[in-house]
Parts: C-alpha cells; sequence; structure tokens
C-alpha cells in the first residue's frame, strides 16, 4: 500500500491525493482530465488490467463516480468528481474495455456525459425517459402512478 503510495507520488506529484483506507485497500482522488493518465499507467506499469465496476454517487454540489480496479488481491479505488453543472468525464474504454456498460448507466442515471464513449445510448432507462432527469440523483423526486384496475371482457 505505501509502495503504490510512493509510486503515485513520484510519478505525479503532489496533484493526486492518496489515501490507504486499510491494508489492500487504497483510494485515489484524480480530476476528471487527469484520469486516463492515471487509468493507463496503473494498468501499464502496475498491472491493474481489471475494473470490476464503477460506482456512482450524488455528493451534493457534484457527482462522482468511483472506479473500482484490482490486481493481485488488493483494491484501489479512483476517485473523480465533477460538478453536476458541468458532469464531464473521458471513457475509459480504451484502457478496460470493460466499462463500456457502466459509463452507459452512470450517464442514463447519473447524468455523467462520457467524452469520448463508442455507445452512449441508454443502457438502463427506457428511451421516451424525461431528458435531464436523472433516478440516483439527491434532487430526483419520484411519483407513484396507479395503474388503473384491468376490466374483463374488453
Amino acid at each position: 500500500d505505501e509502495t503504490l503510495q510512493n509510486k503515485v507520488q513520484e510519478r505525479f506529484g503532489g496533484r493526486l491525493a492518496v489515501t490507504i483506507a486499510r491494508p489492500n485497500r487504497t483510494w485515489i482522488t484524480v480530476s476528471a482530465e487527469e484520469l486516463p493518465e492515471l487509468a493507463k499507467w496503473l494498468k501499464d506499469e502496475l498491472g491493474y488490467y481489471h475494473c470490476s465496476t464503477i460506482t456512482g454517487l450524488d455528493s451534493g454540489d457534484n457527482i462522482e463516480a468511483l472506479y473500482h480496479v484490482t490486481a493481485g488481491g488488493g483494491e484501489l479505488t479512483l476517485r473523480v468528481a465533477v460538478p453536476k453543472t458541468n458532469p464531464h468525464v473521458p471513457t475509459l474504454t480504451g484502457i478496460w474495455p470493460g466499462v463500456i456498460l457502466y459509463e452507459r448507466e452512470l450517464q442514463d442515471i447519473l447524468g455523467f456525459v462520457v467524452d469520448g464513449h463508442p455507445d452512449p445510448r441508454r443502457y438502463l432507462l427506457p428511451e421516451d425517459w424525461p431528458s435531464g432527469v436523472y433516478p440516483l440523483r439527491k434532487d430526483y423526486v419520484y411519483t407513484f402512478h396507479e395503474e388503473p384496475p384491468a376490466t374483463r371482457g374488453e
């Protein structure tokens, strides 16, 4: 963990915040602009070949993408926070192809704009879902629509 922290600091200087949460569990806070460089370096130089999932969350004025990557039994989370008013993150499909569906999910349910994504179609929500409405944002208000009872014989 400290070896990883030292390597990240040596390569990126003080531009990234590295936190060791517990053994084999490290967090790196990175800007959206530096995310592809960090991801490529982690894969090519340190063997982080697998992004197991991306978690998204609404943290108030920002939305965050948490990229969970693994290598050699250790877990690493890359944390990217972007303002809701400009929610752009670059695609990482060229580095970890398996993120393609996770990035589409972030677009649908949290309103991220994944720049350069090869297939930005809706993934989870129906095509007629209202534009600008994101069900996992804190400001989303669920409205229950009662279905009319079915009538027999019609």
